[in-house]
């Protein structure tokens, strides 16, 4: 069984591997402001960390597939997350909102529903709205892409 690649470790690996495929970059960690919902951010820039967002980020994807599996983790607080261009920090501040927005509507009318989630905007926005009084989720269906409904507790 190969050896775990420690959180500090991690930049340095992660650089060597984009300069393996030609990329000129740097990485380093920057807190995201919100630990528990994104964990451990590494944030990788310079002029070619753009290319990793091409195809809706799907090298981006591929490369954070392989830091966790270097990391041997399957605990979300114990992960890197890669970030380019703050795409995904942007994006967990939306689904926040988007939390804050169903809590106000399922406090209304019992409760919302939200079309397909990734499984990290599904788990952000559990995270979210379990931080609210009167609150809770459900996800739906199967698959990888599920819906999640916000109902207010009775």
């Amino acid at each position: 069984m190969r050896e775990a690649v420690s959180l500090e470790t991690l930049p340095e690996l992660t650089k060597n591997w984009c300069e393996q495929l030609g990329f000129k970059v740097n990485v380093r960690n920057q807190p995201s402001g919100d630990e528990e919902l994104f964990p451990n951010r590494m944030v990788i820039e310079g002029a070619d960390a753009q290319w990793l967002l091409t195809n809706r980020g799907l090298a981006l994807d591929a490369l954070q597939f392989l830091v966790h599996e270097a990391q041997g983790e399957r605990e979300e607080v114990r992960l890197a997350y890669l970030d380019v261009q703050a795409v995904r920090l942007f994006r967990m501040k939306e689904v926040q909102a988007m939390a804050a927005m169903a809590a106000q509507k399922a406090r209304q009318t019992g409760s919302y529903m939200f079309a397909s989630l990734s499984p990290r905007e599904r788990r952000w926005m559990h995270l979210t709205v379990a931080r609210e009084d009167g609150l809770s989720t459900e996800s739906e269906g199967t698959g990888i892409m599920k819906s999640l409904k916000v109902l207010k507790k009775n």
